[in-house]
């Protein structure tokens, strides 16, 4: 989990994690500098799964990420944002989905809601157009996976890691890197999450054209250099 000025929600969204997980299990927060009280709302949950890296300069979400997948030692990683909140059921669901061993990607749909938990739609996948099955190419043209409804195994870090400069988002690059490789992506129909929308959200928003243009640009020879290697 990344975290950056999340006082308000990152408490119940911790709150929703803890409490389906095991005692092995672990939580990887890196705080992206916030300067409200992010930390003190972490610091307050007495649970020793929770360890907390804390960055001195602002490095933005997707080093973050990196630095937060690096520092985690599972099988599984999930990723999560600091707002949202997950379904009881959200963890064994996903890792059922493991059991098959050629699986090394899991994603699903969710409920999106409003800064209160508000339903806005009864569905991510279908408010976001998101359709699994489409090819590289569509993928690299608009992303229809979400970092925070996905799931991967520890061995294809050597593949996405370090995420390349200029990247557009770390989720993106791991989906491109996954569909390019020809691993296994099951796509679950259930909806494990509710998936917070508002103003202060970190991504999912607008971007300028030339700005997206380059991302894609940048994605684009990111997984030519990948290929050559």
């Amino acid at each position: 989990m990344a975290t950056f000025n999340g006082e308000r929600y990152i408490t119940q969204q911790l709150s929703s994690i803890l409490q389906q997980l095991n005692v092995e299990d672990e939580v990887i927060v890196v705080d992206d500098n916030s300067s409200d009280e992010t930390l003190a709302r972490i610091s307050e949950i007495d649970d020793s799964k929770v360890k907390i890296i804390e960055n001195q300069t602002n490095i933005g979400p997707i080093k973050s990420f990196e630095k937060a997948i690096l520092n985690s030692h599972g099988s599984i990683v999930f990723l999560s944002d600091q707002d949202d909140l997950w379904m009881a059921n959200k963890v064994s669901d996903v890792m059922k989905a493991f059991m098959d061993p050629q699986v090394m990607m899991v994603v699903h749909d969710a409920i999106v809601t409003d800064k209160d938990l508000n339903t806005v739609n009864e569905s991510w996948n279908h408010y976001n157009g998101n359709h699994f099955s489409a090819g590289l190419g569509s993928i690299v043209l608009k992303n229809k996976f979400t970092g925070s409804m996905m799931a991967f195994r520890r061995s294809i870090e050597t593949k996405v890691l370090p995420f390349p400069a200029e990247i557009p988002m770390h989720d993106w690059w791991i989906a491109v890197v996954c569909l390019q490789e020809h691993y296994k992506i099951v796509a679950l129909p259930a909806k494990l999450m509710k998936y917070r929308r508002h103003d202060s959200s970190v991504t999912g928003h607008g971007h300028n054209f030339f700005k997206m243009l380059k991302g894609r640009y940048q994605l684009i020879i990111s997984l030519l250099a990948l290929r050559r290697e």
